[in-house]
C-alpha cells in the first residue's frame, strides 16, 4: 500500500511538471519556419523555432521564462501573448488583423490580454479624435472640449483598474497594473480654496509611482512596459532632474530588490538602466548619479553586479574614479604647472578672482583654435574688468611645445597659460620627487586628474575653486559667466543660438581627442 501511495506521487508530480503547450494556428499560413521572439525590455530577441504545418505550430513553453512573447511570421509580421507557465492555445482568423481576428481558446492571460489591447486602442482612437476636434476649437467650446477629453482619462484608468482587479493573480494584471498612471488626489486647500502644500501632487505621485508592483518577480523585465515605466520614472515626467533626488530614488528602489539573489533579473535590468543612462547623459552634473550607482553596486565591498566580469566591473570603477575628481559642487582639483617660460609655476588655487575659467586645449585642435581666440575676445571685453581670471592648460609636450609657444604669442593671448613641457614631462618619467617639492602628481597626470580625454574642456570654477559648471561650449560660458555677474542682458559676443558656439560637448560636434585613453 506504501509502494502505491508513493507511485502515485511520483506520477502527480510527473504530471504537473509536464510541458506548456503554446499552440497556434494561423489561417492561411503555408508550411514554414516560424520564429518565437521574447521581450527584454523594449526589444525583442528570437528564442524558438518551429515549423508550422497546415497553419498550425506549438512551442514548449516549459522551455522558456515567463513573461511577453512574439510569434513572428513570414513577411515580418508578428503577434504577441502572454506566457505565464498555462497552456497557450490561440487562433489567427486573418494575417492583415491579427489582433482584431485574434480568438483565443485557452488561456486566462491572454484572454484579458486581448481584451485590453482592444480597449486600448479604442480608446486611442477616441482620444485622438477629441485631441484635433480640440485644436480647431476656442473660448467656452475649447474649455467644454477638455473636461470630455479629460473624461476620457479617467474612462481609461477606470477600464484599466477593472482589467487588473479582475487578473490580480495573472502576469497579465502585472503588465496592466504597470501601464497605468497614478491616479492623483485633490491637493488640499485652506478655507479660502487656497493650496496650502505646492508640493502634495508631485509628493503623491513620486510616493505612488511604484505601487502594486511586484520588484522581485522577474517576468516584468521580459515586457517593454517595465522599461517604460522606469524610464518615464527618472525622466522629467517622473522626478525632478537633480543629482541628489535622483540618487535618494534610485536607491529607495533597487532597496526594494533581492541583489543579494544572483538571478535576480529585476536588480540586474535596473540597476544597468540607470547607470547607463547617466553614464552617457548630456545633461551637466548628472554623472554624479553615474558614481552614486557605482560606488553603491559594482565596486568595492558594494559590488553586486554578478553580471559584469571582473575586466570590466574594474573599468566602470576606474571611470568613477575619474568623474569622481570634476563633479559639480567639488573643490577642483589643484593644478601647478609652469608657464611657456618654464621658469614660472602657477598654482590654480592661487588665482584670486570671483570666477576662474578652467581652459584645457591643444595647439593643433581644430575646434580649439576656434575657441581659443574667442576666449581672449571674452577676457578682453567682459571678464577681466568683473574679476573672471582664466587659467590655460596647454598640451605642450614633444612638438607640441613650439606650437603652444606659438600661438600664445601669435593670438596675444594674455590670460595665464600654463602647459606640462616636455622637459618637465622627461623629468616626471625619470624622477618626479624633485618635481614635487612645487608641483604635485595630480597636476603632472592632469589629463587623468580632470579626465580630458578631448579638447577643448571648459570649467567654471567659484571664488573658493569648486566646480559650478562644466563641459561647455563658449557661447554657454559666456551666457552663464552673464548670469553670474549680474550681467544677464548684456549683448553676447558669441550666440548660444550659432551652432559654432553653442554645442553643448565638442564630442558632438568637432572636438579633438588627444589621444588619452579613457
Amino acid at each position: 500500500m506504501r509502494k502505491f501511495i508513493l507511485l502515485f506521487i511520483i506520477l502527480i508530480a510527473a504530471g504537473s511538471s509536464s510541458a506548456q503547450k503554446l499552440h497556434f494556428n494561423v489561417k492561411g499560413l503555408s508550411d514554414t519556419t516560424i520564429f518565437l521572439a521574447k521581450y527584454l525590455g523594449p526589444k525583442l530577441y528570437y528564442a524558438d523555432t518551429v515549423l508550422s504545418k497546415n497553419g498550425s505550430l506549438e512551442f514548449d513553453g516549459s522551455k522558456h521564462p515567463r513573461g511577453l512573447y512574439a510569434v513572428v511570421i513570414p513577411g515580418v509580421k508578428y503577434f504577441e501573448f502572454v506566457h505565464d507557465n498555462e497552456d497557450v492555445d490561440m487562433t489567427v482568423g486573418d494575417v492583415n488583423d491579427m489582433v482584431g481576428s485574434m480568438k483565443v481558446d485557452k488561456s486566462k492571460n491572454n484572454k484579458s490580454f486581448y481584451e485590453y489591447i482592444l480597449f486600448m486602442t479604442e480608446m486611442k482612437k477616441k482620444s485622438q479624435k477629441m485631441n484635433q476636434e480640440y485644436t480647431k476649437l476656442s473660448g467656452d467650446a475649447k474649455d467644454k472640449k477638455l473636461e470630455e477629453i479629460r473624461a476620457v482619462g479617467k474612462e481609461i484608468m477606470s477600464g484599466q483598474m477593472e482589467i487588473y482587479k479582475a487578473n490580480k493573480d495573472l502576469f497579465i494584471g502585472t503588465m496592466v497594473r504597470m501601464s497605468m498612471d497614478v491616479d492623483l488626489p485633490e491637493p488640499p486647500k485652506d478655507k479660502d480654496g487656497n493650496i496650502t502644500d505646492s508640493n502634495f501632487v508631485y509628493n503623491y505621485y513620486i510616493e505612488h509611482f511604484w505601487d502594486d508592483i511586484p520588484l522581485k518577480d522577474d517576468a516584468i523585465v521580459r515586457t517593454p512596459v517595465y522599461h517604460n515605466k522606469l524610464d518615464k520614472f527618472f525622466s522629467q515626467q517622473g522626478l525632478i532632474q537633480i543629482p541628489d533626488t535622483i540618487t535618494k530614488y534610485a536607491k529607495k528602489l533597487v532597496d526594494q530588490m533581492d541583489y543579494g539573489n544572483e538571478d535576480n533579473q529585476v536588480f540586474q535590468y535596473t540597476v544597468h538602466h540607470i547607470t547607463q543612462k547617466y553614464e552617457s547623459s548630456k545633461i551637466m552634473g548628472m554623472d554624479r548619479v553615474f558614481v552614486f550607482m557605482a560606488d553603491n553596486w559594482y565596486c568595492g565591498d558594494n559590488n553586486h553586479a554578478w553580471w559584469m566580469s571582473e575586466e570590466n566591473s574594474t573599468k566602470l570603477c576606474e571611470r568613477a574614479d575619474k568623474i569622481r575628481n570634476t563633479m559639480i559642487g567639488e573643490y577642483s582639483p589643484m593644478l601647478i604647472l609652469p608657464d611657456s617660460t618654464e621658469e614660472k609655476w602657477i598654482n590654480s588655487y592661487k588665482v584670486e578672482a570671483d570666477y576662474t575659467v578652467l581652459y584645457f586645449w591643444d595647439p593643433n585642435c581644430g575646434h580649439c583654435k576656434k575657441t581659443t581666440p574667442k576666449l581672449q575676445v571674452l577676457y578682453d571685453k567682459k571678464f577681466k574688468e568683473r574679476n573672471i581670471e582664466i587659467f590655460s592648460v596647454g598640451k605642450a609636450t614633444g612638438s607640441d611645445f613650439e606650437d603652444w609657444k606659438k600661438y600664445i604669442k601669435e593670438n596675444e593671448l594674455t590670460f595665464i597659460n600654463v602647459g606640462l613641457t616636455q622637459s618637465v614631462y622627461n623629468q616626471a618619467m625619470e624622477d618626479p620627487r624633485p618635481l614635487l617639492q612645487k608641483t604635485t602628481l595630480q597636476s603632472l597626470n592632469y589629463t587623468d586628474t580632470y579626465d580630458i580625454y578631448s579638447t577643448p574642456r571648459i570649467f567654471i570654477l567659484d571664488k573658493d575653486k569648486k566646480i559650478k559648471f562644466k563641459q561647455l561650449s563658449i557661447g554657454q560660458l559666456e551666457e552663464i559667466l552673464d548670469d553670474l555677474t549680474g550681467h544677464h542682458d548684456d549683448v553676447k559676443l558669441y550666440p548660444k543660438e550659432d551652432p559654432e558656439n553653442g554645442a553643448t560637448d565638442p564630442d558632438d560636434d568637432h572636438g579633438d581627442h588627444d589621444g588619452h585613453d579613457h
